[in-house]
Order: C-alpha cells, then sequence, then structure tokens
C-alpha cells in the first residue's frame, strides 16, 4: 500500500544528467558528420546525365486571344477615356488669388 503512488500527483519522469546529454550531443553530431560525409561520396560517385531544360513552343489558345484582344482594347479605351477627362476638366479649373 505505501508503494503506490497517490491519483493526485503524476510520476516524475526520469532525471537525465548532464554527461547523458554530452553523450547524446557527441553521438548526434558523429551521426550528423558521417551523414554529410556519405551525401558528398553519393552525390561524387553519381555522374550521370545531367538534365537538360526543353522549352516547347506552344500556339496560343482561342481563350487567350480573345483575353490579349479584350485587354489591349479595354487599355487603349481607358487612356483615351481618361485622356479626354483631365482634358475636358483641367480648363474648367479656375485659380482666383484674393
Amino acid at each position: 500500500m505505501e508503494d503506490q503512488v497517490p491519483a493526485s500527483q503524476p510520476p516524475l519522469p526520469p532525471q537525465i544528467t548532464s554527461e547523458q546529454i554530452e553523450a547524446l550531443k557527441a553521438r548526434a553530431r558523429e551521426l550528423a558528420i558521417q551523414q554529410t560525409l556519405a551525401e558528398e561520396g553519393k552525390l561524387k560517385r553519381l555522374p550521370g546525365p545531367q538534365p537538360q531544360v526543353v522549352y516547347v513552343r506552344r500556339n496560343f489558345t482561342v481563350a487567350e486571344l480573345l483575353l490579349v484582344i479584350v485587354l489591349s482594347c479595354g487599355i487603349v479605351t481607358g487612356i483615351q477615356l481618361s485622356w479626354n477627362a483631365v482634358t475636358n476638366l483641367l480648363p474648367k479649373i479656375e485659380i482666383r488669388v484674393r
């Protein structure tokens, strides 16, 4: 009965000493060095063909052509309307000096 821990107290985690932490760090460092060397060795050993970039030329689709036409007409019309609005509005502005 005395060996049982009451339900209100959670069990304590095992304590890790600083020596164990240092040993884990050293092991992780060694593994990282080994993995890096292994990857470099693999890269040097694989002189396979270099990937080539191939550009494929294709024609525009009907939707793309319509989009280009609509956008260009909209831009030209917008510039003309804004120019017309500015040239009509600016001469109407008066500057009065008091």
